[in-house]
């Protein structure tokens, strides 16, 4: 049953989603003219002078969203997804995340602009949009609007409750705690913080991402500075490893070019989330005025993201856990992190910054899910949904890894078809307002 869907969904990705990501996201970035890569200066300085506009309409502000955005990718995709990949698609799996990274961001640029350009308030006064809104009143085609909230729901009980929860389980589970006691005490911590305002969520957020990033980057530089000397083999290994046309062993279906095509890039969708449409829901309440800006944020997330991703690539390497540690999932990470270090507190690092960055992922996807549900149903329904949402959170701690992997990549795979579908729909408006735009 897994070899079958991992089969499927690496067709799926290698036939469909790879090929639209390619096409969509060069077009955009030619007309655009390099907007990812000439305007990410804008949307930095934008962003740290987000102070400035706290009068301006909106839920919450261009820092708070960004956090929100940022708490659903630096989540288990940047450092568990990290040792899925290079199990399952070697270390050239890396070059093609960054590809990935580069067309999926003028793709969120896109998404983050539409999303803020047919929002709306809803019955509580709190601002909503995202692709399903795009979908239905923009595109007019309130069917594909319906099919998107649906998998993004399917997405956020897969990749935002159950994959979190399963990547720190192993390492809490691995150091004595019972399974019972993991699963009743997440399921509080969520509760405390989703079924209260969507203020609530983002402060928590605002708060805890910045300090685990800056946690996890202090204790993972230590690392590369003390395996120094096997950093330029690492990236030469690399980038040799990207375009092997065979296989070259290793992992369960071996190292290939086409695998590590395909892991890089699903890889790259989880973690990044870049043209899936859950930047566009989550921004979509920021205190704005210009949807360009609210685009040109939205593009410093991925650049962010890829810089963790490498720097975990990288330690998996030079430490030789990908190969020495015979562990899976967040497992290899700690182990990686305890020899990097030469202690037991690497792998503590590693538990501790991993559980801050699953439990933000989890509320940010429970955000994401809560609005699509609304969309469907209205808020009423929403607010029931919550209840659901932490129901599931137990699941996760006997999930087994891969299956859950797999089905939340073809999940997210679906979603994307569908936000694609309304970007490139409405790319005419994005293009010629920003080209219209004196920056």
């Amino acid at each position: 049953m897994l070899d079958y869907l991992i089969r499927l969904n690496q067709n799926f990705t290698l036939f469909i989603i790879i090929p639209i990501i390619f096409l969509i996201g060069a077009y955009l970035t030619i007309r655009l003219k390099l907007i990812q890569i000439t305007k990410i200066h804008i949307g930095i300085s934008h962003l740290i002078s987000t102070k400035e506009r706290e009068k301006e309409k909106g839920s919450i502000s261009n820092f708070q969203a960004l956090s929100a955005v940022l708490a659903g990718n630096l989540g288990t995709g940047n450092i568990s997804g990290m040792a899925i990949a290079i199990f399952l698609g070697g270390p050239g799996s890396l070059v093609w995340m960054w590809v990935m990274a580069f067309l999926g961001s003028v793709l969120k640029y896109a998404g983050c602009f539409l999303g803020f350009q047919y929002r709306h308030k809803n019955e509580e006064g709190e601002y909503v949009g995202g692709p399903m809104y795009y979908l239905s009143l923009g595109l007019k085609k309130k069917f594909l609007g319906v099919f998107f909230a649906i998998c993004c729901i399917i997405t956020a009980l897969l990749t935002g409750n159950l994959i979190q929860v399963n990547s720190i389980t192993l390492p809490l589970e691995n150091i004595g705690i019972p399974l019972p006691w993991i699963a009743i005490a997440l399921t509080l911590l969520v509760g405390v913080v989703i079924l209260g305002n969507t203020q609530r969520l983002v402060r928590v957020v605002e708060v805890i991402v910045p300090l685990m990033a800056v946690l996890y980057l202090a204790a993972s530089l230590v690392i590369l500075a003390r395996h120094y000397e096997h950093i330029g083999g690492a990236f030469s290994l690399i980038l040799s490893s990207s375009f092997k046309p065979l296989a070259i062993g290793g992992g369960v279906l071996g190292y290939g070019f086409f695998h590590a095509l395909t892991t890089g890039f699903e890889r790259g969708i989880f973690a990044t989330d870049a043209g899936v449409g859950v930047a566009p829901i989550l921004q979509s309440g920021a205190k704005e005025k210009n949807p360009i800006m609210e685009g040109l944020v939205a593009v410093v997330a991925p650049f962010f993201v890829m810089i963790i991703c490498t720097i975990t690539f990288l330690i998996l390497i030079v430490t030789n856990a990908w190969q020495d540690s015979g562990m899976e999932s967040t497992n290899m990470c700690v182990w990686a992190f305890e020899k990097g270090l030469s202690s037991s507190w690497g792998g503590y690092t590693i538990v501790v910054t991993l559980f801050f960055f699953a439990f933000t992922t989890i509320l940010a996807w429970s955000l994401a899910a809560k609005k699509a549900m609304e969309f469907l149903l209205g808020l009423r329904a929403a607010k029931i949904f919550e209840y659901f949402f932490l129901l599931c959170v137990p699941l996760g701690t006997i999930a087994k890894v891969y299956l859950i992997w797999t089905l939340a990549d073809i999940s997210m795979a679906l979603m994307m078809v569908f936000n694609l579908i309304g970007i490139i729909g409405l790319s005419n408006k994005v293009i010629r307002k920003t080209l219209e735009t004196k920056f």
